[in-house]
């Protein structure tokens, strides 16, 4: 659940998340103040051919987009070398990980970003005072929501409507990720298509019900099916592009088939051949 920010943070707040380590606030900590977190454009790779006896290059493929950068910038408040030394060391197990590092700020609570701290040296502006910037390496190149699809519809009662930014392609209508057969339509919000295949995005389709599954996204022709049949205690996910019954690989007994999410609209699906429901669990994508 995504705490409530609006309204608690009279100045903007850094919130620092380190794998299986609940979220922690940074803006005015221990003499730490968090001044500001900025990204570096997208990264286009482009792949040109040029061709003998032609004029200029023609891109092959799509363009892709490569790793980028964030940084945020701090001023340190130190009484002498022996605490600055402590609250060096302080900083350095706040932002160094083993794993990826979600970072967001309280000014855009609903986006965040995964990233790898890079090495920092301070400055001293005075005896007493110190500044410095650490750089994050964002791998993925990708600003993510901090919901997942699953945690809609929102509900009111809850902290999670921190969840919901300006920029975030959001339609005023409802949105529902967990379907029953027959035909329904799910709203991908994102930038980006979401491609398991080709660009490896997290996406998971869970099944839950008995029979034999066939989901087609109407839009792109995209079609999985599951050759057997399911029973009631069963759950079915295509994790991606792998299938996993009850949590082990089932490809076999599919079609080996994908699905996709066109981007900024309602994707059209039918389910045949189920009596049950459909959930689509993924996180929104944006530049």
């Amino acid at each position: 659940m995504v705490k409530n920010l609006k309204g608690r943070y009279r100045s903007n707040t850094l919130f620092v998340k380190k794998q299986d380590e609940d979220e922690f606030p940074i803006q005015d900590y221990n003499g730490l103040h968090f001044l500001d977190l900025t990204l570096a454009s997208p990264q286009t790779q482009p792949n040109f051919v040029s061709y003998s006896g032609t004029d200029g290059s023609q891109q092959r493929g799509p363009i892709l987009f490569g790793a980028r950068t964030a940084t945020a910038n701090f001023f340190l408040e130190t009484d002498d070398e022996v605490s600055f030394t402590a609250k060096a060391h302080d900083i350095w197990q706040k932002f160094y990980s083993r794993t990826l590092m979600r970072l967001r700020q309280s000014i855009s609570p609903g986006i965040c970003v995964y990233t790898v701290a890079k090495g920092f040296d301070f400055t001293h502006l005075s005896y007493f005072d110190k500044s410095f910037s650490i750089q994050f390496d964002m791998p993925s190149g990708y600003r993510y929501s901090v919901l997942r699809s699953t945690d809609f519809p929102l509900d009111v009662k809850d902290n999670n409507q921190d969840g919901i930014d300006i920029g975030m392609n959001l339609p005023m209508e409802e949105l529902k990720y967990t379907h029953s057969n027959g035909e329904f339509k799910i709203f991908n919000p994102s930038d980006f298509d979401i491609q398991p295949y080709e660009q490896h995005h997290d996406l998971n389709i869970i099944f839950k019900g008995t029979g034999s599954p066939t989901l087609e996204n109407n839009d792109t022709g995209d079609i999985f099916s599951y050759n057997k049949t399911l029973i009631s205690s069963d759950s079915l996910v295509l994790n991606g592009v792998h299938p996993m019954l009850n949590g082990n690989p089932c490809e076999i007994d599919t079609n080996h088939g994908d699905i996709q999410l066109v981007r900024k609209s309602w994707n059209h699906f039918s389910l045949t051949g189920f009596s049950g429901t459909v959930t689509f669990d993924f996180p929104f994508l944006y530049l």
